[in-house]
């Protein structure tokens, strides 16, 4: 029999055939072909014919490509044992950008990165197909509220509450101060309750909830609680003014069985600035207790936008085997989960990752709720997630994912990486939050900044110093991933920043066992070491709510994802002590901070400059003939970052990388007094002599030299005098 040498007839059984290769995966690759070739072979062969019909479905992803140009490869999938089965063909196309005239990194035949478009091609659970590389599918249920949808979250439930240790509930949890009632006499009968507050034992009742995380949006048609608004809706909230999003909110919750749901814009009073804010400072528990969060992730708002978004349905294509007989191939494109997935493979360390992790364009034009901050904190304070997407359901946990595909946390299928970013989280908020006694049992702490003195209480001389610092460097690596990410996303108002990452510092501060003020960790002078990734994108934040956001503070800038230094291979003799909390652990002021204290051994006055064009400029620092590169906070400064040529700046070194630069920060004197603004960050890797381009650029060891000629023993920087510098 006469086989098609470019699709193999699409049967599994004829592995052996000459090109057909096995992926590192293990699966069977039957296709590897233009899609111009497929064309020609599909005049003469059933299996390419299907193939190009499928393919040319979504012609309107690749228009502009040469048919010539676009790659496909087809891949078929040996069943393995205790892996739910997925027996589609895997059909992924590549192509070249026509306006990208990028020289490409890949194989002779242009296999590099993710495809532009996977599609699969399936059979329902009765079909039968005469192509034995395409079997059974896996169903997504595309309306939730329906059996085979509800089913589907119930089955995510179960697998999430009997595998995964750390999201079981062990104990109840408490409601927040108010949630919606939706189980009244009627389906549509929701009212607002007020939790009784239990005097004695100092909590809310007992209950379990639903919590939702949502995207406002312009919040029109929103119906909010206000002064107004609260004893009418304790009686009843109008069915016809919720907006569609809330309703499949309330009708979810109660058809999983639940009484209470929590929903921002109802549970607070809005226009109770006061009783908001104390409110908003306890998101770690309103999230944190809520047994299930539901993300309208694919909402743009959800004014307008409903909880369940559209799905595309898959294509159906009659075909015929070889007697004749018809039956229908399902094709659709596979769920791309979105920013979930890096654009690098599975197996780099979280140390290597290309942060923010991916929040392109591409992946988050269909979750508008992956790009807002406030949703990123509610993501890693929730035990447990269900995203709405436009392509499926996917549960994030503490643990992991699952999605309805069937893909996301299977390398066989989707070999990038995923965001562990919670499950970091959580693990070690976890590990920090279990303690051994002296029977050798382990005991749960309660979270927060109220645990840090017990821990401390409980920590031997003898392995306490060691456990404190390696699990302070875990956490303080982890907090510069969280706000990197969480910088690299939208919030409405600048006052929100810190308020908004308040929850999460709340809950790290157990691993810290540090003083936090205005998102810095009073123990660590080398957090103060931050840097935009795009100073021309920033400017300083805007504080409308009395609170002061001081320029030494991550917060303080706005416009572009903040990175940090938190490694240092040797300590140039630099110290912070904050004023208003003298580095006691204890201390807790999240939302605004004020005067902190710079001590350094290095520390000098250095002239600033500014060349180049406006569009390309050029900012230097010198002093003794030497010239050091140096980057603002803010590109081009202006308003009270503004700098003159000639003007005098402070450096204060604080420390050497790994990287062999030298790192320090930049301040202003503010108003011809005694205190001290910071205007940026100087990482110096190599200095130059001023005014001799020609001249061969020295190792950045050499400022040392030049700068600091009085110093002459680096290793005895603790005796030297020190300056101190009051900064705010």
């Amino acid at each position: 029999m006469m086989v098609c040498a470019t699709c193999k007839g699409l049967q599994k059984h004829l592995k052996t055939l000459d090109g057909v290769q096995k992926t590192e995966t293990g699966a069977l690759q039957l296709v590897d072909a233009s899609l111009l070739d497929i064309r020609a072979s599909a005049t003469g062969c059933r299996a390419c014919a299907l193939l190009l019909q499928g393919i040319l479905l979504h012609h309107d992803r690749f228009k502009n490509v040469k048919e010539s140009d676009t790659r496909i490869t087809a891949e078929s999938f040996e069943s393995v044992q205790g892996r739910n089965s997925q027996d589609h063909l895997s059909v992924e196309a590549r192509w070249k950008e026509q306006h990208d005239d990028d020289e490409q990194e890949n194989d002779e035949h242009g296999h590099a990165g993710w495809p532009n478009l996977k599609l699969e091609f399936f059979t329902d659970e009765d079909g039968q197909s005469s192509f034995s590389a395409i079997g059974q599918g896996r169903q997504i249920s595309s309306q939730p509220l329906q059996d085979a949808g509800l089913s589907t979250v119930r089955n995510l439930l179960k697998t999430c509450l009997s595998s995964h240790s750390k999201c079981r509930r062990p104990k109840s949890t408490t409601l927040p101060k108010r949630v919606l009632d939706v189980l009244g006499n009627d389906s549509k009968s929701v009212r607002l309750h007020e939790s009784y507050f239990n005097k004695d034992e100092n909590r809310y009742e007992y209950g379990e909830y639903i919590a939702l995380s949502h995207v406002w949006g312009v919040a029109k048609g929103l119906p909010k609680t206000t002064t107004r608004t609260i004893q009418s809706y304790k009686k009843g909230i109008p069915w016809t003014t919720l907006p569609r999003a809330l309703q499949e909110a309330v009708v979810l919750t109660r058809t999983l069985g639940f009484r209470w749901l929590w929903i921002d814009a109802l549970c607070l009073i809005q226009d109770d600035t006061p009783s908001k804010l104390e409110e908003s400072m306890t998101m770690d528990q309103i999230f944190g207790n809520a047994f299930l969060t539901i993300a309208a992730t694919s909402a743009t708002d959800s004014s307008s936008h409903p909880l369940f978004p559209a799905q595309v349905q898959p294509f159906k294509i009659q075909a015929t085997d070889s007697k004749g007989s018809a039956f229908k191939i399902y094709v659709r494109e596979q769920p791309s989960h979105y920013s979930f997935k890096a654009p690098f493979d599975e197996g780099a360390h979280m140390n290597e990752w290309e942060l923010p992790f991916n929040i392109s364009e591409d992946s988050n034009q269909d979750t508008p709720l992956l790009k807002r901050a406030w949703a990123f904190t509610e993501r890693l304070l929730s035990p447990r997630l269900l995203h709405f997407t436009k392509s499926e359901m996917i549960l994030e946990c503490r643990e992991g994912y699952q999605c309805e595909c069937g893909r996301i946390a299977d390398s066989t299928f989707d070999s990038r990486a995923t965001d562990s970013i919670k499950q970091e989280f959580a693990r070690i908020i976890a590990e920090t939050n279990r303690r051994p006694s002296f029977d050798g049992s382990v005991h749960d702490q309660p979270n927060g900044i109220e645990s840090v003195t017990s821990q401390l209480a409980s920590t031997t001389l003898t392995n306490g110093a060691k456990n404190i610092s390696q699990k302070r460097e875990e956490a303080l690596q982890l907090w510069s991933y969280i706000i990197t990410e969480f910088t690299a996303r939208n919030i409405t108002y600048d006052s929100d920043r810190l308020l908004a990452i308040a929850s999460i510092a709340n809950q790290l501060s157990p691993a810290l066992h540090s003083g936090y003020v205005a998102g810095q960790w009073t123990f660590s002078t080398m957090g103060l070491l931050w840097y935009p990734n795009d100073s021309t994108r920033c400017r300083r934040s805007k504080s409308s709510t009395g609170h002061n956001v001081p320029s030494w503070s991550w917060a303080s800038i706005e416009g572009s994802p903040i990175f940090f230094d938190t490694a240092s291979a040797m300590d140039l003799a630099c110290r912070v002590s904050f004023a208003s909390s003298d580095g006691d652990v204890a201390s807790w002021l999240p939302l605004s901070g004020n005067i902190i204290e710079l001590s350094a051994a290095m520390a000098t006055d250095v002239t600033f400059s500014s060349t180049g064009s406006a569009d390309s400029p050029s900012y230097l620092l010198s002093k003794n003939g030497i010239v050091v590169d140096f980057t603002p906070d803010i590109i081009p400064p202006r308003g009270d970052d503004s700098l003159r040529n000639g003007e005098k700046l402070v450096c204060v070194l604080v420390s050497m990388t790994y990287r062999s630069s030298i790192i320090g920060l930049v301040l202003q004197r503010s108003n011809n007094s005694d205190v001290y603004r910071r205007v940026g960050r100087l990482e110096c890797y190599e200095c130059s002599r001023e005014g001799n381009d020609e001249e061969m650029s020295e190792d950045a060891e050499a400022l040392f030299e030049h700068w600091f000629p009085n110093i002459q023993d680096m290793s005895q920087l603790d005796n030297y005098p020190l300056q101190r510098f009051a900064v705010v």
